[in-house]
């Protein structure tokens, strides 16, 4: 249908590209009418009903060429990309974007990078909206726009796509599973955060994996994979699913990486694959290798999705004792992760630290018991404070002794031989590879995570010199701001820690130490401030304080540990646990968050915990209500909140409906729960 550009509401739709409302704008008649062609009509025609076509047209008796369509089920190769004038026309047909609202001036040689084609991808649309209508489209209508992403890939290059051939994958899945990654990515670059898109995106990989069936089905068929039938070498067999090479299920990772986003069913899908690749090559009864690069990718995604008891932890685990060299960078990854998945144990532990450090005074380093050397060396250094002290007041009191006596309480100094000083035995504990500012932050905060039991005072102390000759300068501190705003976090909880946990040691560190950790967290907190959001989990809590009367502080920091919610008249930290901070299928909460906790009750905080998965089960208000109010005045009042033996669940018998229905949840709901009636004092 046609419409003449003389209406004012017309013109103004024109200004703003044409989008939703025209299809082309032309000149009608020797250019003497522009006239608008509407989208939802079926052809150009005018109230009569006659078709208006231009004079060249008629004479010629030509017709518009069909638009070019792409079935996704489609299995031709394309051996070219479209030229410029028909991906503008086909942008404008599909999805009504302008061909001024796009960059087809971009340089496309054809490379494979994925990320290289999601920055093509992002720099292409010069709008996001219109992004983000072309992934809506697909999530909507199934339907891959093959011709837009050969375009935008450009010419093919010698090197092969995506992968090898592998046995019982459907055609083209890594393809599709390829372009849904750029798809994800492409929004990272647009500094687009819609994890609701990200979330739709996830189910259509899980469908790829499960052969095109509904999500559900997959997790049922991941649970049933699991439980079949093993070989003698506990490898799981899944001949039913289809397979994904190892390189595509890396890459896959990385990417959720960059977004930081979590999904419990696809992830454990791949981590089952990627853990029979491994598995699968290692030769029977020999030692099982995994790359350097790969294994930390796998680790880091590990943390990130937050699975602590999955197969292939174990597979990691095995491939760093049976290696037989252990590089500094995977050693301190390895360490860090693996204490962030509570998974590390003495035999690993050792096996790390002997490729990082040596020494005869290393105590655990060298396979010995890790509990008693780091007795040992905290002793030591508590003695070393001692006699300083001791030996400061002597010096005071030796100058009112005359001379020629003896001062009956002092004892003989030991030899050297039989008890080195600890400056001596700080020194014989000696790196093996230099060590960055970075590496040295990430075992710090390692150590730390795992506890007191598997410390080493003189490496910690080795750990903190050597990271104060790395960040002597300035410039230094401010790069490491930029390239490493985690590693400012690491280094705030290291400082709070040593603060509030270790007073003795932290204040005989040199001022040049102390002041570089401190301006550390000065760094992190600036960001820290402006980067925290709020959650609707702490707004909820927060209704229900402020009806009871009970002034407090939304989303607190101090020391590198954020407080949900801080009460203003008393010491009291509320603590909102959302399914992030427990591992997956579990109710433990994860390293970093017991290791904050211990640290608030360092600083004499008391902590009330609100778990989202009891939470949530309250559906009444006054239930909500009265649930806070004895909370609070268990963590006031009873020894349930200090006493380990007496910690648990502290409310007796939640009614769900309150009144509405006499129904009081029966004993053992709760992982964990007692009744107060069958507690033991």
């Amino acid at each position: 249908m046609l419409a003449p550009y003389r209406r004012i509401i017309l013109q103004r739709w024109a200004l703003r590209t044409g989008r939703r409302v025209f299809h082309a704008k032309r000149w009608v008649g020797r250019k003497e009418h522009l006239c608008c062609d509407f989208k939802r009509h079926f052809g150009n025609s005018s109230k009569g009903g006659e078709v208006k076509r231009p004079r060249g047209e008629e004479a010629n008796g030509a017709e518009k060429p069909p638009r070019r369509i792409v079935s996704r089920n489609s299995n031709r190769n394309l051996s070219g990309p479209p030229p410029r004038e028909d991906i503008t026309q086909h942008v404008q047909s599909e999805y009504g974007i302008c061909p001024s609202s796009v960059d087809v001036n971009i340089q496309r040689n054809g490379e494979n990078d994925l990320f290289k084609l999601s920055k093509r991808w992002s720099a292409f649309f010069k709008c996001e909206k219109d992004l983000h209508d072309v992934i809506n489209k697909y999530i909507k209508t199934n339907q891959m726009d093959y011709h837009l992403h050969a375009y935008l890939r450009g010419p093919p290059s010698e090197e092969a796509q995506g992968g090898g051939d592998v046995k019982g994958r459907p055609p083209k899945m890594e393809e599709q599973l390829r372009n849904i990654l750029t798809y994800i990515m492409s929004l990272f670059y647009k500094h687009i955060e819609d994890y609701n898109v990200v979330s739709l995106l996830s189910e259509r990989i899980v469908r790829l994996l499960n052969g095109g069936s509904s999500p559900s089905d997959a997790h049922e068929d991941a649970h049933a994979g699991a439980s079949a039938d093993a070989t003698a070498d506990g490898r799981a067999t899944h001949e039913g699913s289809p397979r994904l090479d190892k390189a595509t299920i890396l890459t896959t990772l990385e990417v959720y990486n960059y977004v930081n986003a979590m999904n419990d069913e696809l992830f454990d899908r791949l981590f089952s694959l990627l853990n029979e690749c491994y598995v699968e090559a290692a030769p029977p009864g020999g030692p099982l290798t995994i790359s350097e690069d790969e294994a930390v990718l796998t680790l880091k995604s590990l943390y990130k999705q937050k699975f602590k008891n999955h197969p292939i932890v174990d597979t990691i685990i095995r491939s760093l004792r049976d290696a037989p060299h252990l590089s500094p960078h995977l050693s301190v990854h390895a360490l860090l992760y693996l204490a962030l998945l509570s998974r590390m144990d003495n035999r690993s532990l050792c096996r790390v630290n002997s490729s990082l450090f040596c020494g005869d005074q290393v105590g655990p380093l060298g396979g010995g018991d890790p509990s008693a050397a780091a007795e040992g060396g905290i002793k030591e250094i508590k003695k070393h404070i001692k006699k300083h002290i001791e030996e400061h007041i002597e010096e005071h009191i030796g100058e009112h002794i005359e001379e020629g006596t003896t001062n009956p309480n002092a004892e003989e100094p030991p030899t050297r031989a039989e008890n080195p000083t600890w400056e001596n035995q700080l020194e014989q504990i000696k790196f093996r590879a230099p060590l960055s500012a970075t590496d040295c932050i990430k075992l710090l905060y390692g150590y730390f995570l795992l506890g007191e039991n598997h410390i080493n005072w003189f490496v910690i102390h080795k750990l903190l010199l050597r990271l104060h000759e790395e960040l002597k300068d300035e410039g230094k501190l401010l790069l490491l701001q930029k390239e490493s705003k985690k590693a400012l976090h690491m280094a705030t909880i290291v400082r709070t820690y040593l603060r509030y946990k270790k007073r003795s040691l932290y204040d005989n560190l040199a001022k040049d130490v102390k002041r570089m950790l401190k301006q550390l967290q000065i760094l992190h907190a600036d960001d820290e401030h402006t980067r925290r959001k709020e959650r609707k989990f702490v707004q909820k809590v927060s209704w229900h304080l402020t009806k009871l009367r009970i002034a407090h502080v939304k989303n607190g920091y101090k020391g590198g540990i954020p407080l949900d919610l801080l009460e203003k008249s008393r010491k009291l930290v509320w603590l909102c646990f959302s399914y992030h901070q427990y591992y997956v299928r579990t109710i433990d909460l994860t390293a970093e968050t017991l290791l904050q906790m211990d640290l608030l009750k360092a600083m004499n905080y008391g902590i009330a915990k609100v778990h989202y998965y009891q939470f949530s089960r309250m559906k009444a208000r006054r239930t909500r209500f009265e649930y806070i109010r004895m909370c609070r005045y268990y963590t006031l009042r009873d020894r349930r909140n200090y006493d380990d033996e007496f910690e648990g669940w502290s409310l007796p018998y939640i009614n769900w409906y309150h009144r509405r229905n006499k129904n009081v949840h029966v004993s053992n709901y709760f992982y964990g729960y007692t009744p107060v009636s069958l507690m033991q004092y």
